[in-house]
């Protein structure tokens, strides 16, 4: 009777509920620990997903709206279900990587809110062509759509000389007409003496081409032209010469990078590309050029009647 009795006395009950209390506690941080864990390991087969995802449309809309443009650095930062992210847009002029711009992203089923400040670099002197800036100070090229007619066009050819010797220079070259691939060995054979490192093609829709036309009649002569950043075309980064079946390859690519883009206005054009029937690469307008060289290459081209307009971009000293 007295162990009965000394089960039940005040201690002992005390003791075994110290020890309810602890397995409870060990239970539940357990639990807490396993769920942390697959929770943990959840968000980030999320995070990674979408910022995979959202790679990949940055990547995107860099190739269609940037001549040559290419990510060349991102950072991701992951939260809960979401997060953020930097990259740097840049391209490559005479072999060195130039950073163009650093931009935000944002992605996830519950992305980071930024707050961003900062305004558009770029000016316009009276008498003189406006200029639009990159973030990083480095000129955004212009072209001329050569079945719209401009009160003026832009020549920086007739400004090479001001461009030191050590420098490498990227321009825009605007055809005097639209010329297909196998019409190409004319203007290849005009600019042997540069670099062509990208191709613009003519993939506008009717109403963006109306819109050009428009601001040709409101604005003022030099505050015309098509940027860099609203024109489509094939890059040649490793070519000196134009290489017909890389074009080939090249341009079903872009019609693929087209169908692939979450933009409105690249679906927009793609849609009504596939709607008039897909242009195949022979049939395609080419109605420009990116070229690089220095100023005694660039020198060459004064003069040809083959050039329209030419538009300066990206100036940079020479990789040694």
């Amino acid at each position: 009777m007295k162990n009965l009795e000394d089960n039940f006395n005040e201690e002992n009950i005390k003791k075994d509920i110290r020890k309810a209390k602890f397995k409870l506690i060990i239970k539940v941080v357990s639990i807490s620990i396993i769920v942390l864990l697959i929770g943990g390991i959840i968000n980030l087969i999320i995070c990674a997903k979408y910022s995979t995802k959202s790679y990949e449309n940055n990547d995107i809309r860099v190739q269609l709206s940037i001549p040559n443009g290419y990510i060349s650095k991102s950072d991701d930062i992951f939260g809960f279900f979401g997060g953020n992210g930097t990259y740097k847009i840049s391209k490559d002029i005479g072999g060195k990587p130039i950073v163009l711009e650093e931009c935000v992203s944002r992605f996830g089923l519950l992305p980071f809110f930024n707050c961003y400040r900062g305004c558009g670099g770029g000016y316009h002197n009276s008498g003189e062509w406006s200029v639009s800036l990159w973030e990083n100070g480095y000129k955004k090229m212009r072209f001329f759509h050569p079945e719209l007619q401009y009160k003026e066009y832009q020549n920086d050819l007739e400004k090479v000389d001001s461009i030191p010797d050590d420098k490498i220079i990227e321009m825009a070259i605007s055809f005097d007409r639209p010329y297909k691939i196998m019409e190409m060995y004319l203007p290849e054979s005009q600019l042997r003496d540069v670099k062509v490192t990208w191709l613009w093609l003519d993939e506008f829709t009717e109403n963006k081409m109306n819109e050009f036309q428009n601001e040709i009649n409101k604005h003022d002569a030099k505050a015309n032209g098509i940027m860099e950043n609203e024109v489509l075309g094939i890059g040649f980064h490793d070519y000196f010469m134009i290489d017909k079946n890389s074009y080939n390859y090249s341009y079903d690519e872009l019609i693929n990078t087209l169908s692939n883009s979450k933009d409105t206005k690249y679906k927009e054009l793609y849609e009504e590309i596939m709607k008039k029937g897909k242009t195949s690469a022979d049939d395609a307008k080419i109605l420009g050029a990116i070229v690089q060289g220095k100023k005694e290459d660039l020198t060459k081209l004064v003069g040809n009647p083959l050039i329209k307009s030419s538009s300066f971009g990206v100036i940079t000293e020479e990789l040694y």
